[in-house]
């Protein structure tokens, strides 16, 4: 019998949370291992056609559990019809990305089988059949190879960017049964009143392809405002920062970025006067590509970069902008 790798399936506004497309992906990767197949579970008031998109990226089955009372996420309505779906699959793993929600689930369902959640993983490699994850504890200083020795299911949650979506298939031919989420006699201890953004940015940088981010090199508030809004602006980015700068009051707290701030994933980073210290490098290795000015050849940033400009901001940015509106004109 094929073991089934099963990604419960985050969703937002209408669309499916790029976390779980990336779960998809790693479901794929240890299907394709230990001789497996993909599951999807997606649970809501009206998810069938999430359902569809997601088997048509590559699951094999989706399973849709629906009722009116899934309009939003709920730990204790979704735990029951979750861990009842995993005993009737019988799922070898369960996987979410390492979202807010999954800090708050997996752990629910992973204790109804007295197992352990595999937090936060980077990486994976397959030995046989068993699957070892990567982690990167106590801000990427140590790297960890970890094996659940237990019986099946095995959890896991994933950084984000860690595994990438690019390549899942479109158009892929996946099947999906629809049924009425089984929520008789569940105790709702926990409900969800209200969901809103919160401080002045708009814009969420874990879902930004591009992202400029400035640290204490540029001075001044006054230069990060010009030099990063400026290129910001020139690029179609959203703005981000190291921790010096939130910690001077030039931008508030939802701009930082790093182990105490967000965890990015853009195609495009760019760091101005950012030193490249580990609690900030941990928060862009995501990216997919890095691009770093400094005035400082041997700042830590220029060991994470693509590319790497060694001089003054004040004077190369006012030049790359200049190059970027020249390149945009043609």
């Amino acid at each position: 019998m094929a073991k089934n790798i099963l990604v419960v399936i985050e969703h937002e506004e209408g669309k499916i949370r790029r976390a779980s497309l990336e779960g998809l992906a790693t479901a794929r990767m240890i299907a394709e291992g230990i001789g497996g197949r993909t599951v999807g579970v997606i649970l809501g008031a009206s998810a069938a056609e999430l359902a569809n998109e997601f088997a048509s990226r590559g699951a094999d089955e989706v399973y849709c559990l629906e009722a009116a009372q899934l309009g939003q996420y709920s730990p204790d309505l979704y735990r029951a019809p979750i861990n009842a779906l995993i005993k009737e699959i019988e799922a070898e793993w369960v996987l979410m990305g390492n979202t807010y929600n999954a800090q708050d689930l997996m752990p629910l369902l992973s204790s109804s089988f007295d197992a352990p959640v595999i937090s936060d993983a980077v990486n994976l490699e397959i030995d046989g059949e068993t699957v070892i994850f990567h982690r990167q504890p106590y801000d990427a200083k140590f790297n960890a190879r970890v094996v659940d020795r237990g019986p099946a299911p095995h959890f896991a949650s994933l950084q984000s960017g860690a595994f990438s979506a690019d390549d899942l298939p479109q158009g892929h031919t996946g099947s999906v049964t629809l049924r009425e989420a089984p929520l008789d006699g569940i105790t709702v201890y926990r409900e969800i009143e209200e969901i809103r953004a919160v401080g002045e940015s708009t814009i969420d940088l874990s879902a930004a392809e591009i992202v400029v981010a400035g640290g204490r090199g540029l001075g001044s508030k006054e230069n990060f405002d010009t030099l990063v809004g400026q290129l910001a602006s020139t690029l179609g980015g959203a703005i981000g920062a190291s921790r010096p700068v939130v910690d001077s009051e030039w931008l508030p707290h939802d701009h930082q970025i790093g182990s105490s701030g967000q965890v990015i994933t853009p195609k495009l980073y760019v760091a101005l006067g950012i030193s490249g210290a580990i609690q900030h490098v941990v928060g862009i290795r995501g990216a997919q590509c890095i691009v770093a000015v400094n005035r400082d050849k041997d700042a830590p940033i220029f060991n994470e970069a693509t590319y790497g400009i060694v001089g003054d901001v004040a004077e190369v940015i006012p030049e790359l902008v200049k190059a970027i509106e020249e390149a945009n004109a043609q």
